[in-house]
């Protein structure tokens, strides 16, 4: 029974963790492609044209 229960709180936990990386990871690519290209490259660009 002991046993049982450590299993079902270790697969709770790693439910937890997957479900939190996944939700990271799809909100961080959400937000990266409202960016235009200016916005995203624009510190490069202007070191580029000091150059």
């Amino acid at each position: 029974m002991r046993r049982l229960v450590f299993a079902a709180a270790l697969l709770a936990v790693a439910s937890a963790g997957i479900y939190t990386f996944f939700s990271a990871s799809f909100a961080a690519a959400y937000h990266a492609k409202t960016l235009t290209f200016a916005e995203r490259f624009a510190p490069a660009l202007e070191l580029m044209e000091k150059r």
